[in-house]
């Protein structure tokens, strides 16, 4: 199975408790943060992030690295929720925000072309790396699906969340519901569905931002978040108390790479 094969059957789903007390650990930060925007109803949502820094591995056997760089988007004073649909296979994909205001239920349409297919917001992200001597070495977009791993940012936040855990891609999806729950947070990182960037080992700065149409059409403050990156090269030649293993497939070096990021 090739990586896009693999990723395809593994989207992201809820993280480990680490990761979800790595956010947690924002939650003064999130609560504190000025409101930057015009006040309207719906959920605030913000892009915070977990860590300072982050570990990424490159294997010597599938160079080669992904960026999870623990940023997620906060939703608060309400979930972030929006209804994905089609009418039938022909037909093109439309998106609504669903707010709900008390016992009023509002539904805010999405610029038509702007969803494409159920597997996210497309272009959400924007991500660039900076290496030790100031050089820009990669600027690049994302996806965010909203049903990405999450995690509660306020102990009095609903204990568990009300949406799924992925956004599907099967061909035959009609429908779909996205969403961060309310006082939650869902990771940015696209996860399989971006692809490995070649970054030697050595040190960068990662900034990540939400791009402009999203933070106008959703009310997010343009607040870019800064992370510290560490890339090591590794092997699986002496992985395992010293032990010669095998190089794996691609598919399963990926999938060591987002477990040792925390995912499932």
């Amino acid at each position: 199975m090739t990586r896009s094969q693999q990723g395809r059957t593994n989207r992201l789903t809820r993280p480990s408790i680490a990761i979800a007390a790595a956010v947690a650990m924002t939650a003064g930060v999130v609560a504190a943060a000025p409101d930057a925007t015009t006040a309207q109803p719906g959920p605030k949502l913000s892009l915070i992030a977990a860590s300072a820094s982050v570990t990424l591995d490159s294997w010597k056997e599938d160079p080669g690295v992904y960026l999870d760089l623990g940023t997620y988007l906060t939703s608060e004073n309400g979930a972030f929720e929006l209804k994905v649909t089609r009418k039938s296979y022909k037909d093109p994909v439309v998106a609504a925000q669903i707010i709900r205001d008390g016992k009023k239920t509002l539904t805010k349409a999405l610029p038509a072309g702007l969803v494409k297919d159920f597997s996210g917001l497309p272009d959400f992200a924007r991500i660039s790396v900076i290496d030790a001597a100031g050089k820009s070495v990669l600027e690049r977009t994302e996806a965010f699906c909203p049903n990405n791993a999450s995690g509660r940012v306020r102990p009095d936040a609903p204990a568990n969340s009300k949406y799924p855990q992925s956004c599907p891609v099967n061909p035959f999806t009609l429908g779909s519901v996205w969403g961060v729950e309310n006082g939650w947070a869902a990771n940015t990182y696209a996860g399989y569905y971006s692809d490995a960037v070649q970054l030697p080992a050595g040190t960068y700065t990662a900034k990540i931002s939400v791009t402009k149409k999203y933070r106008d059409l959703f009310g997010i403050a343009d607040k870019q978040q800064s992370v510290k990156v560490t890339v090591r090269e590794r092997s699986w030649e002496g992985e395992g108390d010293g032990e010669e293993v095998s190089a794996p497939s691609a598919g399963a070096a990926a999938s060591k790479t987002a477990a040792a990021s925390g995912h499932d």
